[in-house]
């Protein structure tokens, strides 16, 4: 039975949770307010002529690929193509916060045994879920107001603005909930991000097989990104979707309070089996016992991106049916794919839209390496005979090779399932596979950049997720915007060739391989001489 004594102490702890994310909750929202705005901006910049705006609606509206992924767009005017354009990535933006900011103050904390000591004074057993729960949510709102007050300053609708905004917080909002419900379930900070970003995944992979005009069009009902887009700011505002997210975000907060009254101080309602009380001759060597810390998280993306891959191959059967019917559509392939064909353009976009995910598991491979330090068990393992660049090694072939390894399977799994029902198998797997592995360059770039922040400055290596941010940010608005070329040559993935285009491998290419390397260098010399952080 929950008592009040079980909150006391919350607002200590959200003032000390404040006091942590003095730069992190910041940067959160002046980035999304800034997303927004700039989204807004650069329509009103491009299309603000109405002839020209209506013939890019009707572009969007009638392109397969670009609904199939981001939704059909409601509304011709600037706040409906913001809101359309925004919709898809803001959202998943906001459930990532979340699910940062909630496994930060709560699972992280216990498992690094701060809470320990914190709940040896007087503070509740509630608390810390209480105190992670209203500053998660309330980071969510005021991004929103940010966002609607950004769109404002534009010249859009006051209203309309304020519902994009509160369309994205509530979808936060609702993965801070269900964040809360996962670190009860988990042992790990580890396994609950790896539960959240599958259920991210998932969700998105639902949207996909639910996208607007198709047979099942009725699926995105099963999906959060769905009732983001069928709000439809600036375009009907059915506000009434607001009441949905609501009520799941209360049932999922009372079911997580109850689960956090159920178990005991670091441990989780899923228990882990006890490990063998002697370690196989197999792990008496660092690459097996770092294959060891990392298989948990290959698999699960493994799993992922073979069910995309296969639903996205059996996607773009549905869009060949479909330009078979309309011929029209093809009027469409020079916005997608240059020389490609439309089949071609919609592998090829896929892999462009899906480039940065890669980059994500390359950044989060590498940092095991500090997660590891932080926890003190690199410094239970390099008091043994093995060496900090052999230890450092050992980690970064898996985030050479893991992310690598996701991607072939990725690509495979698309070339598969597309190959078997046209019976056109091994041309367009090969052809599939070759233009994906021209992004391993781009993605191992962030493994260095990764590994060079560690090794120099371990305290500042999660700068690297600000680095794919900012890359994001740039491939997101130079997709259909027309920005200046030496900001978007900022991207590595940029110079990526798109090989289903005819594009060929050129030298910028190689220099990104190149300077992934260096930075992999700097970090493991950088490594070997500063000291280990307790």
């Amino acid at each position: 039975m929950i008592k009040k004594d079980d909150f006391a102490g919350t607002l200590t702890m959200i003032r000390l949770n404040l006091r942590r994310d003095k730069f992190i909750i910041p940067f959160f929202i002046i980035f999304m307010a800034l997303l927004v705005a700039f989204v807004a901006a650069s329509f009103i910049n491009l299309y603000s002529d109405e002839t020209l705006r209506i013939a890019f609606y009707l572009q969007m509206k009638n392109n397969p690929t670009v609904v199939s992924l981001l939704g059909s767009v409601l509304d011709p005017s600037i706040g409906g193509l913001t809101a359309w354009r925004v919709g898809f990535p803001a959202s998943l933006f906001m459930g990532l916060i979340s699910v940062f900011l909630m496994v930060r103050h709560t699972r992280s904390e216990e498992r690094k045994g701060r809470l320990e000591l914190i709940n040896s004074t007087k503070v509740g057993r509630h608390a810390v879920l209480s105190a992670a729960l209203i500053i998660t949510f309330g980071v969510n709102l005021i991004i929103a107001v940010a966002m609607g007050l950004a769109l404002m300053t534009q010249g859009l609708n006051a209203y309309s603005s304020l519902v994009l905004g509160m369309s994205l917080a509530v979808f936060g909002c609702l993965f801070a909930s269900l964040t809360g419900l996962a670190v009860q379930l988990t042992e790990s900070s580890g396994d609950a991000r790896y539960i959240m970003t599958g259920i991210l995944v998932g969700f998105f992979i639902v949207r996909v097989l639910g996208w607007d005009d198709g047979d099942y069009a009725w699926v995105s009902w099963f999906s959060p990104y769905g009732w983001v887009h069928h709000i439809g700011p600036f375009a009907g505002n059915e506000i009434w979707i607001f009441g949905i997210f609501l009520a799941l975000t209360v049932l999922l907060t009372l079911l997580a309070y109850w689960l956090s009254s159920l178990r005991d101080l670091g441990s989780g309602i899923i228990t882990q089996r006890p490990g063998p009380a002697r370690a196989l001759k197999s792990l008496h060597n660092p690459l097996a016992l770092a294959w060891r810390l990392q298989r948990g998280m290959l698999l699960f993306w493994i799993i992922i991106f073979v069910l995309m891959g296969v639903m996205l191959g059996f996607t773009a059967q549905t869009i060949t049916n479909m330009v078979n019917s309309n011929p029209q559509f093809i009027n469409l392939v020079l916005l997608l794919g240059g020389k490609a064909g439309l089949i071609d353009s919609y592998f090829s976009m896929m892999l462009a839209l899906l480039g940065e995910v890669f980059a994500f598991y390359a950044i989060l491979a590498t940092l095991k390496l500090q997660s590891q330090e932080s926890n003190k068990l690199s410094e239970m393992v390099l008091t043994n005979s093995v060496s900090r660049s052999h230890w450092a090694i050992s980690n970064l072939i898996f985030a050479i090779l893991a992310p690598a390894l996701v991607l072939i399977v990725f690509a495979l799994s698309i070339g598969l399932s597309y190959g078997l029902i046209t019976g056109d198998l091994n041309d367009v797997t090969i052809r599939i596979l070759g233009a994906a592995l021209m992004y391993l360059p781009a993605i191992w770039l962030f493994t260095g950049i990764s590994m060079v922040l560690f090794g120099l400055k371990p305290r500042i290596a999660s700068l690297s997720w600000v680095a794919l941010a900012v890359i994001i940010v740039i491939d997101l608005l130079g997709e259909f915007f027309d920005i200046n070329q030496w900001i978007l040559n900022i991207s590595p993935f940029t110079q990526v060739p798109q090989l289903l285009a005819g594009d060929t491998i050129e030298a910028p290419l190689i220099l990104i391989l190149v300077i992934a390397a260096l930075l992999i260098i700097i970090g493991i010399l950088g490594y070997q001489r500063r000291d280990i952080m307790g």
